[in-house]
């Protein structure tokens, strides 16, 4: 049972929601637009700034590429990994999921930017062949022993079926309200008739698209971070590595939503969907992956630091207290210690600004681990990726202007898509809240009025 709190959405019936939701999506209008407008021309500019570096630099050396690949990295652990949001909250049947479970799988459309901005990246990428790679395609394996087509082509097959996976869960979740649209619109539902059948299938596909996307995003972000970074660094090992990446792709998904939600409640009018209660929840598990943030950390510096070998004091000073210790220090700081701070008081997580403020600060620390990972990894030279180990540090590489745009472009793309997308499907699913309604009901108990949830199944 809950307290009782918004009495205009508690009360309110389907065809009410129905109506109020269909009129919010047409009202989209010259705010939407201008921001589309803003958030395009960054995007050229980034895309205008690609060019520069490619004429420039060509992709011989990977020194120059360090900013772009951090981008890739960045938007893999934010907008990338936003859809499991509402994939783990579905299967444990969570009521609160429903205001943020459309917000979360549409930023699925963003690993269209990611396939694209990853192509580039494979021709930085040398081959597994005679390399400490993850492949172990060392000369005494012979012939025999060789992966072809290792690293290019697996890694591209993850990435393909990340598309797929994305494109297919926001498809299948959205079909009944795009039918809605269509049908408000005066054009045809395009086969949709909501008979048990359908959304039967609708369900099991729902279920299914989820589960290969959980799979295949985890498996992108452990390669990409494997063979787009560790295996740039000789005599770098560190197991955990791929591991932590993939923790900061779930704290930095999570945040993506919860900043998301915040600003559709603020500035989208949304207040009678979106509540309090909604960022209480997602609270909790934010600050849970704030300390496993700070968990998997330390326990992969902790070995370097007690192993002090000539090559992992190198490594230490590459991506700790060297190259990388600016970046390493803002990652530490609003990764771990800002959110864990911001979310240690039930007071803060029990607004709606304060698990905003603390996801804010994750989604920025996220951005500088990422610089610190892959900006430092391809400054290591060429010719020194299949040394035994890292034989010197090299010098800091700071960020010129046509990084900043690169960096800038690429967020503001995908921001750009996910905006583009929400003219397209409503931001509120229409069945899921729905579904929500014809499973509360408002009852009397002792002085107050409380809501009472229903299951599901």
């Amino acid at each position: 049972m809950h307290s009782a709190g918004h009495q205009g959405f508690l009360r309110q019936t389907v065809p009410e929601y129905h109506q109020d939701i269909l009129s919010y999506q047409s009202g989209l209008g010259r705010g939407y637009q201008r921001l589309l407008l803003v958030l395009g021309v960054f995007f050229v500019l980034g895309v205008g700034a690609f060019v520069v570096r490619l004429l420039g630099d060509g992709l011989d050396d990977r020194q120059p590429w360090g900013y772009y690949a951090a981008t890739v990295g960045f938007l893999l652990t934010t907008a990338g990994t936003a859809p499991l949001a509402v994939i783990g909250l579905r299967a444990v049947r969570a009521h609160w999921r429903r205001p943020l479970a459309r917000i979360s799988e549409t930023y699925g459309v963003v690993s269209i930017l990611i396939v694209l901005m990853y192509i580039p990246l494979l021709f930085l990428l040398p081959t597994a062949l005679n390399r400490k790679t993850f492949y172990f395609q060392g000369d005494e394996l012979g012939t025999l022993g060789r992966i072809p087509g290792a690293p290019h082509v697996y890694d591209s097959v993850l990435f393909v079926a990340m598309l797929i996976g994305a494109l297919g869960l926001l498809w299948a979740s959205s079909r009944a309200d795009r039918a809605v649209l269509m049908d408000q619109s005066g054009a045809s539902p395009g086969g949709w008739r909501g008979s048990r059948k359908q959304w039967s299938v609708q369900k099991i596909g729902v279920g299914l698209l989820g589960g290969i996307y959980f799979v295949t995003i985890i498996g992108v972000i452990s390669m990409f971070s494997l063979d787009f970074a560790l295996s740039f660094v000789p005599g770098w090992k560190d197991a955990i590595f791929p591991a932590f990446q993939s923790l900061t792709g779930l704290q930095g998904g999570l945040a993506t939503v919860i900043v998301t939600l915040y600003l559709a409640r603020r500035f989208g009018r949304l207040e009678k969907y979106i509540e309090m209660e909604n960022f209480w929840a997602a609270s909790k598990l934010l600050l849970a992956f704030s300390l496993l943030w700070f968990y998997f950390s330390w326990s992969a510096f902790i070995v370097f630091w007690y192993g002090r070998m000539p090559v992992e004091q190198n490594i230490i000073q590459l991506m700790y207290f060297g190259p990388g210790a600016l970046y390493f220090a803002l990652s530490f700081i609003f990764a771990f210690v800002a959110p864990f701070v911001t979310l240690l008081w039930n007071s803060v997580r029990r607004t709606c600004g304060g698990p905003a403020l603390a996801a804010g600060f994750i989604l920025f620390g996220n951005l500088m681990d990422k610089l610190r990972v892959y900006v430092g990894t391809y400054s290591v030279p060429n010719d020194q990726i299949n040394d035994h180990g890292l034989g010197a540090v090299p010098v800091a590489h700071y960020p010129d202007i046509v990084d900043i745009l690169i960096v800038v472009g690429g967020i503001s793309g995908a921001v750009f898509l996910f905006l583009w997308t929400l003219k397209r499907v409503p931001i509120l699913s229409i069945w899921e809240m729905a579904e929500g309604i014809r499973l509360r009901v408002i009852r009397r108990f002792l002085r107050r009025e409380v809501l009472v949830l229903g299951k599901p199944d």
